[in-house]
């Protein structure tokens, strides 16, 4: 959810568990259960958010049978059904927001910007876990709710080029509050980011994978 940001995560599992972790032959990459969930859209708009949370409840107990040691969702706004997800789930879930909020802090940032998709802004998923951390945090304006909305449904249509631009201008207007990172916080947008912004970025992709490796591995 959605497909190029799930595909894009399990190629980091296995590049990360190669740099990382130390893996080499194949018995020594980590054992990955993918289930595409083609779930309605309600990132932007939330009269499928319930259609939704019942298909992944449904998922979850499906997965219960496969016995995997935790769960991880591929989707930043999907985290809003994740209170409802555990009651089903028999392992634990690996939060994209608790663990994002945890490396902010970690790397000392103090105040960030948050780009997201306007469910997850609504919900106050990220905003909950920043406060547990002391972080400030800046918000991208109300007008820009639905051009952030446009770019998430482009980057799911295959459309890369385009969005990038849009993409940039609204994280140099949070830059322009003195934000000291900005956090991507909708897994599709690592894939239309600049490499090379003018400031810190935190990968919330790359936060999960590496979350994800780090309790295979070391049981953490």
């Amino acid at each position: 959810m959605g497909p190029d940001a799930s595909a894009r995560l399990y190629q980091m599992m296995i590049e990360l568990a190669r740099s990382d972790f130390g893996a080499v032959e194949n018995h020594q990459y980590p054992e990955i259960i993918i289930d595409s969930v083609p779930v309605p859209e309600f990132f932007s708009n939330t009269a499928k958010a319930e259609e939704a949370t019942f298909m992944l409840k449904d998922r979850v107990r499906k997965l219960n049978h496969l016995q995997p040691g935790c769960f991880g969702l591929a989707c930043n706004t999907a985290h809003t059904t994740l209170a409802d997800l555990e009651v089903e789930a028999q392992a634990p879930f690996v939060s994209i927001p608790y663990e994002t909020a945890k490396e902010v802090k970690r790397r000392g940032f103090g105040k960030v910007g948050l780009l997201a998709a306007p469910t997850t802004i609504f919900a106050g998923v990220y905003q909950t876990e920043f406060l547990n951390q002391g972080v400030e945090f800046v918000l991208p304006d109300n007008g820009q709710f639905e051009t952030l909305s446009e770019i998430i449904g482009q980057v799911i249509a295959g459309e890369f080029k385009a969005p990038k631009a849009k993409l940039l201008k609204i994280a140099d207007s949070l830059k322009k509050k003195k934000v000291e990172a900005i956090v991507l916080g909708c897994t599709e947008l690592p894939l239309v980011f600049p490499k090379n912004y003018s400031l810190p970025v935190l990968n919330t992709l790359e936060i999960l994978a590496k979350a994800l490796l780090t309790r295979y591995y070391k049981g953490e």
